[in-house]
């Protein structure tokens, strides 16, 4: 028999049961105004992990519970007793009412200090309106009865127990916790009162539009061709495109999207609406060709556009005999002769407040830049060097001797930078610089301050939305020098990548000897195949793969690669608090350990490879010289740049197998040997396949595809199929600046 009723909870039988999460507990019925129904009856309700979220049930609380009742017998201190069992469908945490407020304060662990004396003269003194000074966390007026610190217990405890009811009540509605931890962040108590304004504010948190939109249809009845649901659709069909890279988009296509976004189903004239208050209400707007903008995008875009335009006049730091007699000193210097590509690259970086040089791997880009730097050290200009990536900012430091950091860490620490005198900022691998990077960098720059963006427009896109550097390639007014020349490597490796950058598959050996070679595999024995190529030659050879997923991607690999080698070994083991034990933590004596984030404490970047070298029998106390406690090292990790360092409990979550890497951490980077895992897949593409060889120094075996490897090589680029306005705006400010400069004349 199903059955609605509220509970008020008497005991807990078992918080996470079995480890699984859920609750058994005890509650006794009560009415909506919390009175008992019959006070010698109980239920015990059974719950589980998924409906509670990350609700923590505690005696006092109030719970409507929806579900199967059974009645069945046990022995208890020799006497049989019948009880009454829910497993529940859906079970939801109420509000309190009325001065059941005072035993719920005095019995909750979350109220802490706060008894049955202290609980009750808080409702004697504010009654009703108790709940919203709760609500409003005032600690001024509640201090007149509690201690300022008790009032700040109390105000915790109440926004902990209403955050909990909205989490609760909207996982039971389809919305994930971290959504909900979202929402309430930024609307603290008024998250339920915003939603019923707007249930598709919900979409701003991350949360999906089809689990969103059966929340709107269910929960507060929105129809089908209300307003907030048009609009809402547009926007959504907009950032769907944005996500994809887009930054502008014809109206076809977005009528496409919108249509999408509503369902198939949906009538013509719906989605036209929908496409109208999306007009109306400035959503996005329609550009001079007809293109469909979104109005973020479209500011960012001009912004950088004008920004740029603004530095395309000459302004040059030294003459060019100067720089002739500079370069003269670096050859001899170096021992050896720049090209004349690689010289007219030093001139327009000097001259130019704003250049770009381009060219493909291994055609002496850093050799450029070493000597582009001695002029603009001769000039007195402050250099800032930044990279996208941890390990392509390292390899600029180690390249050119000169200080570099990620451009994450450049804009966290732009408060301290001095850009008072002569500056310029220099950008590697600017290829993969998105437009909302690229606007950041903008925005934070004054106008005198010069900009020079190196990269290859052949490698890897930008993961975020628009294009920056392929942009520029287009615009002839754009002070570019291209590189061609190979310099690193030679023979096969280098005849490959040419031939792969013009969109020309090669032939290729398979015998897995060869400086590249190519062995045909399938999805399902690929691992095979890849560990007996790797086991040969560990300590020279990098693992990289298009995907994460899949039996061919990163985590796979990673794991049969940990199996084969260290499992058998020392493992690395960290208590876990909840079951009061000792657990894996995934990771063996002699792993290869790859950081995904920016650690500077420990001196670590996203991207730093290492080897676990050690690890602790028990945890080790880490302190500074004064006696400041840095933490306990539970292991110890030999990290590529040859500092040894500690691993703790705390940087666990950014620390992942490095046997395998995906093809986008790995640009900027180079290894002897690589093994490079090719099947077919939406993210495989030209320049995913070019920058994966170009990692290479001496050798290159590619396993898996080849029928997918050459037709994704002999594709257009995925970067030529995003539409982006960046190119037009930057036209029509150059034009602007032309008019403008002859009407001055």
């Amino acid at each position: 028999m199903s059955l609605t009723v509220n509970l008020r909870v008497q005991s807990i039988r078992s918080q996470n049961p079995y480890g699984r999460g859920g609750c058994i507990f005890v509650g006794t019925e009560i009415d909506q105004l919390g009175n008992v129904v019959d006070a010698k009856s109980y239920f015990v309700v059974k719950t589980t992990g998924a409906q509670l979220g990350e609700a923590r049930v505690q005696p006092g609380q109030w719970w409507q519970v929806i579900g199967e009742v059974k009645e069945y017998r046990r022995n208890t201190n020799g006497f049989l007793i019948t009880e009454k069992q829910i497993d529940a469908h859906d079970i939801a945490l109420m509000q309190l009412s009325g001065e059941h407020i005072v035993s719920f304060i005095a019995e909750s662990e979350e109220f802490e200090g706060i008894g049955m004396v202290k609980a009750r003269r808080l409702w004697d003194t504010f009654g009703e309106r108790l709940y919203s000074l709760l609500d409003s966390g005032d600690i001024t007026e509640l201090s007149t009865v509690l201690s300022p610190e008790m009032a700040e217990v109390a105000v915790a405890a109440w926004a902990q127990q209403g955050s909990t009811r909205t989490l609760q009540w909207l996982q039971g509605s389809g919305i994930d916790v971290r959504t909900g931890k979202k929402l309430l962040a930024f609307f603290g108590n008024e998250a339920e009162e915003k939603l019923a304004e707007d249930p598709y504010r919900l979409l701003s948190f991350s949360a999906s539009w089809k689990s969103v939109d059966a929340f709107a249809r269910a929960r507060f009845q929105v129809a089908e061709d209300d307003p907030r649901r048009l609009q809402a659709a547009v926007e959504e069909a907009l950032y769907r495109l944005f996500d994809g890279g887009d930054t502008v988009t014809p109206i076809p296509s977005l009528l496409k999207r919108v249509e999408s976004v509503l369902g198939g189903s949906a009538h013509r004239s719906l989605i036209m609406s929908a496409l109208e208050t999306g007009l109306s209400n400035g959503s996005y707007v329609i550009g001079d060709n007809g293109n469909v903008h979104l109005l973020g995008a479209m500011l960012m875009e001009r912004t950088v556009a004008k920004a740029i335009a603004s530095r395309l006049s000459p302004a040059p730091l030294l003459s060019a005999a100067r720089v002739n007699e500079l370069v003269h000193d670096y050859e001899q210097a170096e021992g050896f002769d720049l090209n004349t590509e690689q010289k007219q690259a030093v001139h327009r970086a000097v001259e130019n407040p704003f250049a770009v040089i381009l060219g493909g791997a291994g055609v002496g880009k850093t050799t450029v830049l070493k000597a582009i730097l001695k002029a603009y050290e001769m000039s007195g200009v402050a250099v800032h060097q930044v990279a996208l990536s941890g390990r392509a900012a390292k390899r600029m430091t180690e390249a050119t001797g000169l200080a570099s950091s990620t451009l994450a860490r450049f804009f966290k620490n732009a408060d301290s930078l001095d850009f008072d005198g002569p500056a310029v900022v220099v950008v590697d691998e600017a290829s993969m610089v998105d437009i909302v990077t690229m606007h950041r960098l903008c925005e934070l720059l004054p106008d005198h301050v010069r900009i020079l963006l190196v990269g290859d427009t052949s490698q890897l896109m930008p993961v975020g939305p628009g294009l920056v550097l392929h942009a520029l390639a287009r615009i002839p007014q754009i002070p570019v020098v291209e590189l061609t020349q190979v310099k690193r490597y030679g023979g096969a490796i280098a005849d490959a990548a040419a031939a792969i950058r013009a969109g020309r598959w090669p032939q290729l050996p398979d015998d897995g000897v060869s400086p590249i070679s190519f062995l045909p595999a399938k999805v399902a024995d690929i691992p095979d195949v890849v560990i007996a190529l790797y086991e040969s030659d560990r300590e020279h050879t990098q693992i990289l793969s298009a995907r994460k997923g899949n039996a061919d991607g990163v985590h796979s690999l990673n794991e049969v690669c940990q199996a084969k080698f260290t499992r058998q070994g020392p493992t690395l083991l960290v208590q876990n608090d909840e079951f009061d034990m000792d657990v894996s933590a995934g990771v063996h004596l002699g792993d290869p350990i790859l950081c995904t984030k920016n650690l500077w404490d420990w001196g670590l970047q996203n991207g730093s490879l290492g080897t676990v070298v050690e690890i602790e029998k028990a945890p080790r106390l880490l302190s500074e010289q004064d006696g400041t406690e840095l933490g306990h090292a539970i292991a110890w990790v030999l990290w590529d740049d040859g500092e040894r360092r500690p691993i703790t409990a705390e940087m666990l979550p950014d620390l992942e197998l490095g046997y395998a890497l995906t093809i986008h951490k790995s640009q900027g980077s180079q290894w002897k040997r690589i093994i490079v895992v090719l099947t077919g897949s939406r993210m495989l593409d030209r320049t995913l396949v070019y920058t994966a060889i170009t990692r290479a120094q001496e050798q290159v075996i590619i396993v898996g595809d080849e029928a997918a490897a050459k037709a994704a090589v002999e594709a257009p680029p995925k970067a030529e199929l995003r539409n982006v306005g960046l190119v037009s705006f930057l036209r029509q400010e150059i034009a602007a600046n032309s008019e403008a400069a002859l009407l001055r004349a």
